[in-house]
């Protein structure tokens, strides 16, 4: 995966998550929502994906302080069908949306056997698979899709349409590993070249092109990043596009506000959450047996590499939480600072080392 390499600190994740979930109720969040967000992001920096972990805090903060993103909105599902919701998230912090409609997914699939929730009035949500995962603990197959603001080059085009647009899928296996490929369609999430820009390094050449659609490592110079597999990632970020914004009538790509650009204008975001009953096809400890299965033999593939081992879709992310959580989640310096500030302004706690 795409990641960044700069100076940092580690700390440790109890102290990560009591200063966000402080943060996050100084700017108005009631104590459960401030609770759900927090442990959102820090659970994304704890599985290695600290594009959408609690560096984009500042940023939420920000939209709140502007009137963008409402800190406890009132929500509203309707039931279309008996497998089909749509959830008006009412421009809440999309953590909470998506968790909404995540539950709202689950209870529709053990109704019906399968349950689709369409959302719309959304913003920023985090990593994907923090919805995923609990659909497949739920014995579901998790379907999870949101999609951003223009972003993305479409292959043989100079300058981006789509956003990052990205996907998860997540099924259970046993002893409370999952399959989990919660992944963007571009070759870098955007915010990893943001957080490039705040540790102050640059990016390969091959991630992003400038405002002229040419190559550059200059993250203050990015104005669209590549889709990942040339024309079959620019295809799927379309589809994801559609699916999106066209149930529910939301803005997509070009329409829609930058998540980095005027901070007191709404966002209203779509996304669509799927949940499969497994007990309506077979056994769910039978099903996970077999994934089991599967993932030891795609384990026991020999790799490329003499002592490397190929690993399945969110194998990573599992290692990674295991070792953050004994040894701590490094933070850039830079980010530390701007942690210094907001505590300061906000008069939350804030003690790293904790």
């Amino acid at each position: 995966m795409a990641q960044i390499v700069s100076e940092s600190v580690t700390v440790s994740h109890q102290a990560l998550r009591e200063f966000t979930w402080g943060c996050l109720k100084k700017a108005g969040l009631s104590k459960e929502n401030a609770r759900l967000v927090a442990t959102s992001l820090v659970e994304s920096n704890l599985r290695g994906i600290d594009s959408h972990g609690v560096a984009r805090l500042p940023h939420y903060l920000n939209r709140i302080r502007h009137g963008s993103i409402k800190p406890n909105p009132e929500q509203k599902f309707t039931r279309i069908s008996p497998a089909l919701g749509r959830l008006d998230g009412d421009h809440g912090m999309g953590q909470l949306v998506m968790q909404r409609a995540t539950e709202e997914a689950i209870a529709l699939g053990r109704e019906t056997g399968a349950g689709w929730v369409a959302v719309e009035n959304s913003t920023h949500c985090g990593a994907l698979a923090f919805y995923g995962l609990q659909i497949a603990k739920a014995d579901m197959i998790g379907l999870v899709f949101t999609h951003s603001d223009s972003m993305v080059v479409p292959y043989g085009a100079k300058h981006a349409f789509c956003g990052t647009n990205p996907l998860c899928f997540a099924v259970p296996g046993e002893n409370g590993h999952a399959l989990c490929l919660d992944m963007a369609t571009s070759v870098v999430p955007w915010n990893t070249v943001l957080n490039a820009g705040i540790e102050g390094i640059e990016i390969p050449e091959t991630w992003a092109v400038d405002r002229a659609g040419n190559p550059t490592t200059c993250p203050s110079e990015v104005e669209g990043v590549h889709a990942f597999g040339e024309y079959k990632g620019s295809g799927l970020g379309l589809m994801i596009d559609v699916f999106c914004t066209f149930l529910l009538e939301s803005p997509y790509g070009p329409h829609i506000s930058k998540m980095y650009g005027d901070p007191t204008i709404k966002r209203h975001l779509g996304g669509l959450v799927g949940a499969i009953d497994i007990s309506r096809f077979q056994v769910p400890s039978h099903f996970r047996k077999n994934i089991a299965r599967l993932m030891q033999e795609w384990n026991a593939q020999q790799p490329v590499r003499p002592g490397e081992r190929v690993l399945y879709p969110g194998q990573p992310e599992e290692a990674t939480r295991v070792h953050r959580l004994a040894e701590g989640i490094p933070l850039g310096i830079h980010l530390l600072t701007i942690f210094e500030e907001v505590s300061q302004e906000l008069d939350v706690p804030w003690n790293p080392c904790l």
